[in-house]
């Protein structure tokens, strides 16, 4: 083999291995595109009479105390899920009781000021977005209670609201901040201690309603 013939395989040797890289590339930022792609959220939620609502759901609503007021139903979709929602106030506290298709529990969401919770959990939270952005605004705070299945539908619901349930709550903040030189809505889930779960960007066509 001569030196010429030695450095032409050498040299296709190196292109291909260039290519395989560049196709691995390519592979990787297409799946972090689909993965930013999947965070956003782009509800639409239609308001609807609760007949429409499914059977199971429809029971328990019918178990809410009589105290709760101003009971409305929802159906959502992303274009990907369809769950179902009934909105309400109980006891001057508005909450967010979230179904699936098939009418099961998914969770409880109770709005909150951000300024209640205890004083570490503000904290982690305040920590996470000082070190992250230069500018941020809470505009919304929730607790969640993800329902578990081993306790009754309508006694998952009523120990929230008489606030004798022994579930942690997850925490889901709205936020506005400052990245990449523009301002973006998000929202954020933190777990029960106050440490960062994942995030979703509000697309403007959702932001009305996910504010209530």
């Amino acid at each position: 083999m001569t030196m010429r013939s030695l450095v032409l395989d050498i040299t296709k040797c190196n292109l291909n291995q260039f290519r395989i890289m560049r196709l691995k590339l390519l592979l990787v930022l297409l799946c972090i595109g689909q993965f930013s792609f999947s965070q956003t959220k782009n509800e639409k939620e239609e308001r609807i009479k609760v007949s429409e609502f499914p059977q199971a759901a429809q029971k328990v609503v019918e178990s809410l105390p009589e105290q709760c007021k101003r009971i409305k139903f929802y159906r959502e979709t992303d274009g990907q899920k369809e769950s179902f929602e009934a909105k309400f106030k109980y006891k001057g506290k508005r909450y967010s009781l979230e179904f699936s298709k098939e009418g099961v529990i998914e969770d409880l969401e109770v709005t909150t000021k951000f300024k209640v919770l205890e004083q570490d959990i503000q904290y982690t939270i305040k920590s996470y977005f000082e070190s992250d952005f230069s500018k941020y605004k809470l505009i919304k705070n929730q607790e969640q209670f993800v329902y578990q299945s081993d306790i009754e539908p309508s006694e998952f619901v009523n120990q929230i609201l008489t606030q004798t349930t022994g579930i942690a709550p997850n925490f889901e903040i709205i936020v506005e901040v400052k990245a990449n030189k523009k301002r973006e809505m998000r929202e954020y889930t933190f777990d029960s201690n106050g440490e960062f779960v994942n995030f979703r960007t509000i697309n403007p066509t959702s932001y009305e309603h996910v504010l209530y």
